[in-house]
């Protein structure tokens, strides 16, 4: 299983903007296979941050994913609206647990 963080930020004048993009991407990939989970939040801090966690059956998916024609084209229009610190960082994971 692949877990993965991801962050952006962007103007606040924007942040309504992206939110929607975002949560448009979201529903999106959450059909793609392999896909487990994906979630987009807004951070409660820092105004115009949102952070994304993903969860793939495995790393084949999630490049697969990576590589489909509308992600670039998304990641762009992301800067264009002043997206900084655009980040994703993924990590392989065991078994689930539930802890609660």
């Amino acid at each position: 299983m692949i877990i993965s963080l991801g962050y952006v930020t962007v103007p606040a004048e924007h942040a309504d903007q992206v939110s929607q993009m975002l949560s448009g991407l979201a529903a999106q990939t959450r059909t793609e296979p392999g896909c487990i989970d994906y979630r987009v939040s807004r951070d409660l801090e820092v105004p115009g941050r949102f952070s994304l966690v993903e969860t793939w059956a495995g790393l084949e998916q999630m490049q697969t994913h990576l590589a489909l024609p509308h992600i670039g084209p998304a990641v762009e229009a992301l800067m264009n609206l002043g997206g900084q610190h655009l980040s994703v960082t993924a990590y392989e994971a065991g078994e689930a647990m539930s802890m609660l």
